[in-house]
Parts: structure tokens; sequence; C-alpha cells
């Protein structure tokens, strides 16, 4: 008898743990997820990103399934709807939105709360000017840096994340926070699989985290593993938004993975009609200038030719054993075609171009090649650093005669006392106008509104280097509501860190016979580079051109390139820096005159620390 009680005792326990996920009570929230119908066709441009094209394919067919099921688990209510029969007005008759699938325009007004996945966080954040950037499209399975007390590890359901310690990413390491850098990290899967899987799987997105906390409505929840640094924002909100970076679906999520989604779901639904109050106008913050000290160093110079000339070795070895498989009869595809046929390059910068390349044209003038002058010029003048544009800083010479640092509220109150005792009153009105967003025109108008908001101001340089007043969670009426905004570039035809490829294309003459080279070329900024090699498991986008001829125009079947030197840190990566060109025969004395070609590039630009979208640039010739 005893015997029998306990083993219906065991199975009951057994029961009760195997159903906890079949009959957990549903949460009371009405949830909309916007995918994409496998019944349509796929969209050509679809948001999902992986290095293996068969995997988007595969992942289209049963991702809106997929989150359908799990959601109608755990939420009373659920809708889902195809990403091209979304409206805004959908979102106003549910709790909360899971935005999924792109392209999709959202209307600056919009306030209610929605999870933003993986690349729809950039997609969406961007035309927004949230803080949702595009820093990388490269995270893995796994996060770190993890604030765990927070609400959604915690609420409705407690998790307990299952920690394990593991080395820290190369790429953390590269850069000044670095130096700081623990050499293992505590890690949390979240993803079974990810792109370096032996499956790979779907690549997921962070955001700079510099200046992501640098207002009251945003909030760095937690990092992970990708190639950029530990900072990088994996889990984040502000507003009424939440980035959920991580790229997998609920059949791909680790169990705590999908109750901190449930939670996340639940979380950002107290933020309903509290949007963001600060535009993310700046990228550059004065981290950059920690990052300048760092990279003005000989060692690191010495370093980067030594890795270069071991990349060239790496390089001819790769291109020797794809020789080999050809000869074999083997396919290698058509990119290790063109890495076949790369040239190889022994040249490299001297020390001099290097120290240009981060310090400027300018300060080399003054300091020539002394690494411990620029060292000394950045940090007696940290405190004084402002934007020149959204990737650049200057220094503030006004601030810097006053000698008050441009973040401390004493700067504000020094100015308007200058005002109100009329002396340096054009110097004094420029640094109020510079660090706020206000445009008052009299001292007593500046003091009234330093006054009264004295304990309600926040300094944030995501937003622009400026001291705003906080107003979250407050009635702000969008027309009063606080807002800067950088000056536009102006399109050139020169590389600029607004756009810092810049690309042209021009024919150059043969035999007079209509069959000339086609010259694409790409000018990259100093310290900036494009890909011309990539490994199979690497998330980064491999330069490509783009070629479309008229009726009776052919081209040759290869393009020829400049040499791509090896990347440091990466054994399996290769890049073009300075200047690119691509060559091709085209023959277009059949082509009707009047007609055009059209070529350009494909291409994604990055420096040390970040990276912009990719980007397609298409020029036209006329025949």
């Amino acid at each position: 008898m005893m015997k029998k009680m306990l083993t219906a005792c065991l199975m009951l326990a057994s029961l009760l743990t195997f159903g906890t996920e079949k009959y957990r009570e549903k949460i009371a929230l009405k949830v909309l997820y916007v995918g994409y119908n496998p019944d349509k066709a796929m969209p050509k441009n679809v948001v999902y990103y992986s290095t293996t094209p068969s995997v988007v394919e595969k992942i289209y067919k049963t991702r809106m399934a997929d989150f359908k099921a799990f959601l109608e688990q755990r939420f009373t209510e659920v809708k889902v709807v195809d990403v091209a029969d979304y409206k805004v007005e959908m979102s106003d008759e549910v709790d909360v939105t899971l935005m999924d699938a792109g392209p999709v325009n959202m209307s600056a007004n919009f306030s209610r709360p929605m999870v933003l996945m993986h690349a729809m966080a950039p997609n969406v954040g961007l035309p927004l000017g949230l803080k949702f950037d595009w820093y990388c499209q490269c995270l893995d399975d796994e996060a770190l840096n993890i604030k765990i007390d927070h609400p959604i590890f915690n609420t409705p359901n407690a998790v307990k994340l299952s920690m394990v310690k593991k080395a820290t990413p190369g790429s953390f390491f590269n850069g000044y926070q670095g130096v700081g850098t623990p050499k293992q990290m505590d890690r949390w899967r979240v993803v079974k699989q990810g792109f370096s899987s032996k499956e790979p799987y779907l690549i997921g997105m962070v955001s700079h985290g510099e200046g992501f906390n640098d207002s009251p409505d945003a909030e760095s929840i937690s990092g992970g593993v990708c190639l950029k640094n530990a900072e990088a924002v994996a889990l984040g909100r502000q507003g009424n938004y939440f980035m959920w970076g991580f790229a997998g679906s609920p059949d791909y999520m680790t169990d705590e993975a999908k109750d901190v989604f449930v939670n996340t779901i639940c979380y950002i639904k107290k933020f309903d009609h509290l949007p963001a109050i600060v535009k993310k106008v700046q990228i550059e913050t004065r981290s950059g200038i920690d990052e300048l000290i760092y990279r003005l160093n000989k060692d690191l110079y010495n370093q980067a030719i030594v890795l270069r000339r071991e990349g060239n070795l790496r390089m001819l070895k790769m291109q020797q054993e794809l020789k080999d498989k050809k000869a074999k009869g083997e396919d290698i595809g058509h990119g290790n075609e063109m890495f076949l046929k790369m040239p190889v390059t022994n040249d490299t910068q001297s020390f001099e171009d290097y120290v240009k390349g981060y310090a400027g044209d300018s300060l080399f003038a003054i300091y020539g090649t002394n690494i411990s002058l620029y060292h000394k010029y950045y940090r007696q003048n940290y405190e004084y650093f402002y934007p020149s544009g959204v990737y650049t800083l200057q220094l503030d010479h006004d601030a810097q005669k006053l000698g008050i640092s441009n973040r401390k509220v004493a700067l504000l109150d020094k100015c308007v006392s200058l005002l109100e005792a009329r002396k340096e009153v054009a110097m004094a009105q420029r640094l109020l106008e510079r660090y706020t967003t206000q445009k008052f025109n009299k001292a007593a108008e500046w003091r009234n509104w330093l006054n009264l908001n004295r304990n309600n101001l926040f300094y944030t340089e995501s937003g622009g280097f400026k001291f705003m007043v906080n107003t979250y969670g407050k009635n702000v009426p969008v027309g009063q509501q606080q807002s800067y905004q950088l000056p536009k570039a102006i399109a050139g035809g020169e590389s600029t860190t607004a756009d810092p490829v810049a690309v042209s294309a021009r024919f150059i003459p043969g035999n007079d016979n209509k069959k000339d080279s086609l010259l694409i070329e790409a000018k990259i900024l100093k310290g900036w580079h494009i890909y011309a090699y990539v490994s199979k498991d690497n998330p980064f986008v491999v330069t490509e051109t783009r070629l479309e001829l008229p009726e009776g125009a052919v081209a040759d079947q290869e393009w020829k390139t400049t040499a791509a030197i090896p990347y440091p840190g990466n054994e399996g990566m290769f890049i073009f820096e300075g200047k690119a060109n691509f060559r091709i025969m085209v023959d277009y004395s059949k082509a009707k005159a009047g007609t055009k070609i059209k070529c350009g590039l494909y291409y994604q630009v990055c420096d040390e620390t970040k990276c912009y979208p990719p980007k397609e640039k298409i020029l036209e010739i006329l025949i």
C-alpha cells in the first residue's frame, strides 16, 4: 500500500511538473504579433538575416505559426497579421504589439507599447530618433552584462538565470573599454543556437551602449555576445518601445528566455502612452576621446603592421587551398572565386599617416608624432568637447575659456550671470543655446527658466550634448516637446563622417571600339573600411558590385579589384581601406545611344568601434 501511494505521488508530481507549461494561467493581455505570413511569397528584402540564405527561407515558413502558438499559451487574446497588412490603428486595439517584420513606418506620435525584434529595433528606431541605432547585426545566442534584478527577469515569472562563466568575446578587448574588461564573463543563453553554431541560425542586433542611459526615458538592461564591445545593448527600452535584439522565435528560445520574453511583454505595457522625450542625434559621445587616446599609441601601430603581414600570409595560404579545391573539380562558390583573384599587397601605412588618421591634419601640424602631447591635449580638454557632426567632436573654446565643464549646470549659471552683468554677452548666449534647447533673448528669461527647472535638468550626450528638462511621464503636447537636430550634412562627392564611402564610376577608354574598362571607385574615409572577404559564419556584409546593362551591351564575367588587407584580430576577414577599385570590361558597341548603364556597390562600412547599416549606391552612365 505504501509503495502504491509513493508511486501515485511521484506520478502526480511528474504530471504537475510536465503540465506546468500547458496549464499555467494565462496573462490577461491582448497581444498583436506583426510578422510575415508564409502563405504569401517571401519578400525580396526580409528583415531576417543569416550567413546561410537557406536558414532564412526555412524560418520564413514557420516563424509566424511559432509565435502564434506560443503567445496563445501565455496570453488571453492573441492576433497575428502580415506586416504588409499592418495598420498603426491595429495597435490601439491591443495592449502590446510585437514588431517582427518590416518595412513599417511608425508615426512620431505613436505611444502604444511595442516590442521591436532584432533588426526591427533600428529599422523603426532610427527614423524616430530612438537610441536603438544600427551598431552591428552581429548578436549571437547569449546575453551578458545583465541587470539581473530588473523586472523582466523577475515578474510575473521569477526566472533563475542559468549563468555560465566563459571566456570574454575577443572583440570586447578591441578598444579603450577592453583595458578594464575581465577575461571571463557570466553568460546566459537566450537562443538555443546562434549564427556561430554548427547549424547556423538568424543573427540578432545590438545598439550603441554609449549614451544609452543618459536620459530618464531609456534603460540598458543587457548586452550580448557580439562582434563589438561589452557596452553594446541587446535588451533595452526607450519610452514605449522595447528592443529585444535576439533573433530567436519561441521554438529556438531556451525555456528561461521564453519566460523573460513574456515578462518583457508585461513590462512594456507599463509604458503605455509614455513616449521617449529625447531624440538620439549624436553617435560620438565623450567616450570617443577615450578611444582616441587609446588608439594614438606607437605599440598599437607596430602591432597592426605585424598583424597585417601575418594576415597576408594567411590570405596566400587560403587562396592556395581554394586553388587546390578547384583543381580537384570542387565548386568553391562565387564569393571564393572573387577572393581567389584578389591581389595581395605588403604596402603599409606610415606612422605619420596613422596618427593623422586619428588626430587630423590640424593637430598633426602642431604635435607631429609626439604621442604624449596628444594625450595631454585630450586629457586637459576632456570636459570641453562638443559635436561638430553626428560622428565627430570639436573643442569648445568658449567653455575652455571659462574653465567649466560643459556637462555641469555651473556652466549655465555662469553664463546667465554674465548676461545679467552684461559681460561677454555674445559668448554667454552662444553657450546657453549650445547646451540647452532654449532660445531666450533676455537674461531674466534665462534666469527664470534655470531657477524653475534646475532640479529637473538632465544632461544627455546622445541627445546632442544638451541640458534638458525631465518631462518624462508628464503630459506634454508633442509640439512643445524638447528636440534638437544637428544640421544635415550636404551630400557631395567626397567621403565624410556622415557618409564615409564616396562611390563614383567612369569608363577608362580602350581602343575606341566601344569596349572599355568600367571602373567603380570607392573612396573610404580614413579610419573606416568596407569588407572584401569574410568567413562563412561572419555576419559582416561583403562588398558586392552592381551592374545593369541596357540591351545590346555585354560584360565580362569577372571583376578585378584592388588588393584587400587583413583585418587585425580576425583571421578570416579582409577589408578595403582608403580607395578600392572594381573593374570590368564592357562592350557597348551594340547598345543604343542615349541608353544608360547602371552600376554601383552594395557594402557595409565600419570603423574600429561602429558600423553603418548595409547600403547600396547606384550610379548611371549615359552611353
